[in-house]
């Protein structure tokens, strides 16, 4: 019996296999620890919850045609989930806005006046990001769809989302937007204009918001 074994080396082959197969038990032990790292979503705590006014000015370009718009008086209806532990999408929620509000007006190219609305509301803010340090929340402004109709009859809907922040020591809620916007549609009378389908726009503004609220993450 001594002899057999004495005699008896392993093939390279069956070596190989025994080192992948450790080699691909590590790799899914790796893999599932970043699952479990995934699944550990961050949550958020808001101590109060109401209904809150923002205003501020909001402006927008297409730089590709060297179109823009400012609105310098926008008046939003703004409001937080109250809770701990709750997910930051839709964490505060923009149930009404307005523009140009009564006296006020929106200014596009060449001084046209511009009539613009939401298409769809509530607009969610859902928040990605805490800096304790700061007090800023970051995160993005999501299903936006609005509509810009010009006093020369051109009528444009803009749609997607918007990187913005909210911090928590001025309570203002800040919209710096370059890439996530596109055209989405263009009416009839808009050839003059240059806007076409599919084209970036570029979105900003800052609505200060009272009372103010807090919003943290752990």
């Amino acid at each position: 019996m001594t002899k057999v074994f004495q005699h008896f080396k392993p093939h390279r082959n069956v070596f190989a296999v025994a080192v992948a197969g450790v080699a691909m038990t590590l790799t899914l032990s790796s893999a599932g620890a970043g699952l479990d790292a995934q699944a550990q979503a961050t949550t958020w705590t808001v101590p109060m919850s109401g209904i809150a006014t923002g205003t501020g000015e909001i402006s927008g370009m297409v730089a590709q045609v060297g179109w823009s718009m400012v609105c310098k008086t926008v008046e939003a209806k703004v409001s937080a989930r109250r809770g701990v532990g709750l997910p930051g999408d839709g964490i505060i929620s923009i149930t009404g806005i307005s523009f140009a509000p009564v006296g006020a007006t929106c200014i596009g190219p060449l001084g046209l006046t511009m009539d613009v609305s939401v298409d769809t509301l509530p607009l969610k803010f859902d928040a990605t990001a805490f800096d304790a340090r700061t007090g800023m929340v970051a995160g993005r402004v999501s299903g936006v769809s609005v509509t810009v109709e010009s006093s020369d009859g051109c009528v444009v809907t803009v749609a997607g989302q918007a990187d913005a922040t909210y911090d928590n020591t001025s309570g203002a809620i800040v919209i710096a937007d370059n890439s996530h916007l596109r055209i989405a549609s263009v009416g009839p009378y808009c050839s003059s204009s240059g806007l076409k389908v599919g084209q970036n726009a570029v979105l900003n503004g800052r609505f200060e918001v009272a009372p103010r609220g807090v919003i943290t993450s752990h």
